[in-house]
């Protein structure tokens, strides 16, 4: 009838708990020499309240579970490593009869290298207690890596797949770069899709490799903005890097836009003759296709009375309207 008996007090009563069913708790009492059970409904989550000995039993579980030696998952973008790596925790969590709420916990602690970091980014949602289908989905969508083929039509680029596939990237010496006129959104997303996963893994520290090839690819104007890669830093982290490089470098191309437009722009200064009078008024007000290209300023005697000044600037119109 029980899956298992919990004591959880110890006095001339004793009273044990009984998992009875899935949803309902069976509650017995001795009084010597008699006995009796109630099960009453309840969630079954209610057993984990109730039982004090349940960090001793997840303990064993965690010793049960590491005496298995189970595989360390680096965070390869392989296929078969990954695959491998998912069947060894589902095995033993099968084997050693690991409750639900363990499993990702303990999978957790077998991620290394670029995986942890990935995991530990995760903040709160790490912590969260997924189960191990959600967990499973995304370590999958993290580090399986993406056939050509399958990738969107915007990111496909088979002439880079096909020499990675022939091995032709390898370590420092890969070639890649960036498109003219590229976006960094999308020069990013082409490097996780067609480079990432194929990068030769036989030099080095593979994903510190990986992001020199990434920062080496960008234009110069951008990776001038990008700092170098360092241990520990993962893909996420340069290209966050990388797009605020580059609108640190739009917004630079903006200004000297403007600094070039503003020095195009000769100063409209009034050229006086030698005796000092300036333009004439009847000139500056000629038609357009007659004016110089910067017409000059008008310089008007400032003892000239403000009257005969309006009376000239009256026959210079008229004598437009009539010719």
């Amino acid at each position: 009838m029980a899956a298992r008996q919990v004591l959880f007090a110890e006095r001339k009563l004793t009273t044990y708990v009984y998992a009875v069913g899935r949803y309902r708790v069976g509650i017995r009492a001795s009084f010597l020499p008699f006995s009796f059970t109630i099960c009453l409904p309840a969630p079954l989550s209610l057993l984990y309240v109730m039982d004090p000995r349940r960090v001793d039993d997840d303990r064993d579980a965690a010793y049960t579970f590491y005496g298995m030696q189970p595989l360390v998952f680096d965070g390869t973008r392989n296929t078969v490593s990954l695959a491998v790596w998912l069947y060894d925790m589902e095995r033993i969590f099968q084997i050693c009869h690991i409750e639900a709420y363990l499993q990702v916990p303990l999978a957790s602690r077998c991620l290394a290298r670029d995986a942890r970091l990935w995991w530990m980014t995760l903040g709160e949602q790490a912590m969260q207690g997924d189960s191990w289908a959600e967990f499973r989905a995304l370590i999958i969508a993290r580090y399986e890596p993406l056939p050509n083929e399958d990738a969107d039509l915007p990111y496909r680029d088979p002439e880079i797949y096909n020499d990675m596939c022939l091995g032709r990237y390898l370590g420092y010496a890969a070639d890649w770069r960036a498109y003219p006129n590229e976006s960094m959104g999308h020069y990013c997303r082409r490097f996780q899709v067609a480079m990432l996963p194929y990068i030769s893994r036989d030099l080095g520290d593979p994903e510190l490799q990986a992001l020199y090839l990434f920062r080496e690819g960008l234009p110069s104007e951008i990776m001038i903005f990008v700092p170098a890669p360092m241990a520990g830093m993962i893909v996420e982290h340069m290209i966050n890097d990388i797009l605020k490089a580059e609108i640190i470098a739009h917004m630079l191309q903006v200004d000297a836009l403007v600094d070039d437009i503003i020095q195009e722009i000769p100063p409209q200064e009034a050229e006086a003759d030698a005796e000092g009078n300036g333009v004439d008024l009847a000139d500056f007000m000629a038609a357009p296709e007659d004016q110089p290209e910067h017409p000059p300023v008008i310089i008007i005697d400032s003892d000239e009375d403000e009257d005969d000044v309006e009376e000239e600037i009256e026959e210079v119109w008229e004598e437009q309207e009539q010719g």
